[in-house]
């Protein structure tokens, strides 16, 4: 027999279970995720399994969110997702929901920001915020309790690329080094590690000069595998000469060893580079870097600051913002927007400016 289900004036399906006697009503955007919930709640049902909104906790309600909402996600997303519902779950998981008061969120916040945690405190009030909405749209709690609860105002990290100086010895070892390869691409192109891990020799588009983006590797397991492009958008980056010829020296090799990724395992040259690999690799490059030089001169950085470097090399070679955006993979230009103002303030000196200003004013 067909599943049927009430579309509501809202849109949301409805599905409505009677179970010992009494009325549960189901809700879902989706009549697969309607289903889903169905069999589940018969299920229990048929097993002496108690099914009741009023003893629900937090923990029993959120892990059912989670499969419903979350499952589907990127590996590496549901993790994060996890992550932040155990933060929730020593504070409230044994709480009932319809228990719940503003003062457990608040407590949880306030709790976070004393262990020094800036950005998991606001995910985690956005995730318990979302947990609590699904709650109210299903009829289980009537409000969400963490509505009016703010996080803390946080000082943002300044992202700071490489100096000219750091800049400079760091091409000059990428030159030469046998992972240089990889960070000369993430520096001059701009791309995220697990795009540079997904490339293959049919990405690089040799009559423009031009590396394609149309893919990632999701690297949350050591094991890669490929995924879409963060905002699942496609582009080519143009690539400076000087790496456009030692790309052409490492594409000719992989055609004629018929290597499909330009990056790959040493143990492996047909499999992609994994999350640990990647670790040793700026490892490597960094000990060779940092050789004989005091701890204090000592050059430290992760990938995604060679990413930032790159979005700063933009701005000073004169690309506008939204190109820039378009380069970098930006779903939004606030980030570069944040980059290129705060690298105007640097250039602008508003000393020397109003004092020319007052001066020319008097002749």
């Amino acid at each position: 027999m067909a599943f049927t289900y009430t579309t509501r004036k809202d849109g949301r399906l409805m599905k409505k279970v009677t179970v010992d006697g009494r009325p549960i009503y189901l809700y879902s955007n989706n009549p697969d995720d309607l289903e889903k919930q169905y069999i589940e709640i018969k299920y229990k049902s048929n097993n002496g399994i108690t099914i009741d909104n009023n003893t629900v906790t937090f923990k029993q309600y959120a892990d059912r969110w989670f499969d419903r909402t979350c499952s589907a996600k990127e590996l590496a997303t549901q993790n994060s997702i996890k992550n932040r519902l155990n933060h929730l779950y020593k504070y409230i998981g044994n709480v009932k929901l319809k228990s719940l008061k503003p003062y457990h969120i608040q407590e949880i916040v306030t709790d976070l920001v004393k262990l020094g945690y800036t950005d998991l405190t606001k995910r985690t009030l956005a995730e318990c915020k979302r947990v609590l909405d699904d709650a109210v749209i299903n009829d289980v709690i009537s409000k969400n309790v963490a509505f009016g609860i703010k996080a803390p105002k946080f000082q943002k990290n300044e992202r700071k690329p490489l100096t000219q100086s750091e800049d400079k010895k760091v091409l000059e070892l990428a030159l030469t080094h046998k992972y240089g390869l990889f960070i000369l691409v993430l520096r001059y192109c701009g791309l995220r590690p697990e795009e540079a891990v997904a490339l293959t020799t049919s990405d690089i588009n040799i009559e423009k000069q031009k590396l394609i983006v149309n893919k990632a590797a999701s690297l949350a397991k050591n094991q890669p595998r490929k995924k879409p492009t963060k905002n699942l958008k496609n582009r080519e980056i143009p690539i400076p000469s000087f790496l456009f010829e030692k790309l052409k020296e490492r594409l000719a090799y992989c055609n004629e060893n018929k290597i499909k990724y330009i990056f790959t395992k040493e143990t492996d040259k047909h499999s992609m580079l994994t999350k640990q690999a990647l670790k040793r690799h700026l490892e490597s490059f960094l000990n060779s870097l940092n050789e004989n030089v005091p701890d204090e001169e000592q050059i430290k950085f992760t990938y995604y600051r060679l990413r930032h470097s790159y979005c700063t090399m933009l701005y000073y070679a004169g690309v506008k913002i939204k190109k820039a955006q378009e380069l970098l993979g930006h779903s939004s230009a606030d980030m570069v927007y944040d980059i290129y103002t705060h690298l105007d303030e640097e250039r602008e000196n508003a000393e020397e400016l109003i004092n020319n200003y007052v001066e020319n004013m008097l002749k």
